[in-house]
């Protein structure tokens, strides 16, 4: 089959980019002919002879809808579908043209089983034009193991909605009872969501405890942390979970994004903070369930048949 894959940029090779790039390469292994291409290739590859596209989000749909004569699309959702539309609430217009946009679509894929009711209402969509399909870890066939040092993981863009200043709050009100342990958050942000962070980290004095590291490759830092804090507010998915999880590694969220690891509520995260740096066996304990967890429900294998069984039913 003939498949075009759109996203609009890969801007910092995390969370989404990451799985759109894994799922080409794992169709492509399969057999297909895919095209990857982003914005700036979309004049060039729209027209391509394809059996199928793969539109990658909300940006992309709504350029996709601009053309006419597109063969059957496939919205993915990487996000809780409600994110998009509260994203914009201000922007009522743009909110409007994205439901408009979206019933151009001949299949949506979403990422858990509770987002289905949600994108019904947001869009009226009917239930059989929904599969619920996952993404799989880089690092699924991880078998590097290393001495866990007493780091607590954070990666993700800086941002107000990756919710970074209450890891950091939170770690300053347990800082003084485990004075060995750090935070080290990886990702980038705006320059101005960047100064704002570590202003705020500088003011609670913990300039040496909680450091910013920008981007590298993860999987050091996911082999040798002891655990992953993952406080946002609007990750529909959350690969950093799954990712920790092929290390073995437990994560600690505000929303059950996956269905493994320890979510609380805000107001109990410092509590939950402080067991899991406190009980190394009750976070090897859940590591070890989160990485039978994304094992059994996340693997290659069978993301790949959930998506050639899609593929099969749009294109007989």
């Amino acid at each position: 089959m003939k498949i075009g894959i759109y996203k609009d940029t890969f801007a910092n090779n995390r969370g989404a980019d990451i799985a759109v790039k894994n799922l080409a390469a794992g169709l492509e292994e399969r057999g297909h002919a895919v095209t990857l291409f982003d914005k700036s290739q979309f004049a060039e590859k729209i027209r391509g002879d394809y059996d199928a596209l793969i539109s990658t989000g909300t940006n992309e749909i709504l350029d996709l809808a601009k053309v006419d004569g597109l063969p059957p699309i496939i919205q993915q959702f990487h996000t809780d579908p409600r994110y998009p539309f509260r994203h914009w609430i201000k922007r009522w217009r743009r909110n409007r043209a994205i439901k408009a946009a979206l019933k151009k679509a001949a299949v949506f894929q979403i990422l858990r089983e509770e987002h289905v009711d949600t994108l019904q209402k947001l869009i009226g969509v009917s239930k059989d034009k929904i599969i619920v399909i996952g993404n799989w870890s880089c690092f699924e066939d991880c078998t590097r193991a290393i001495p866990e040092e007493k780091i607590i993981l954070c990666p993700g863009a800086i941002n107000a909605d990756k919710n970074q200043i209450l890891l950091v709050d939170t770690f300053e009100s347990v800082a003084d009872e485990f004075s060995d342990w750090q935070v080290h958050i990886y990702g980038r942000g705006k320059p101005k969501d960047e100064a704002a962070l570590l202003k705020r980290i500088s003011a609670q004095g913990l300039s040496d405890r909680i450091l910013l590291k920008g981007f590298t490759d993860l999987c050091e830092p996911y082999a040798k942390c002891a655990f992953v804090a993952f406080p946002s507010k609007t990750e529909g998915f959350g690969m950093v979970i799954l990712d920790a999880a092929m290390f073995k590694k437990t994560s600690l969220t505000i929303c059950d994004w996956i269905g493994c690891g320890e979510s609380v509520s805000p107001s109990d995260f410092a509590e939950a903070l402080r067991r899991l740096m406190s009980d190394a066996d009750y976070r090897h304990r859940l590591g070890e369930r989160s990485f039978e967890y994304c094992k059994a429900h996340y693997s290659r294998k069978m993301i790949l048949d959930k998506w050639e069984y899609l593929l099969s039913r749009m294109i007989p």
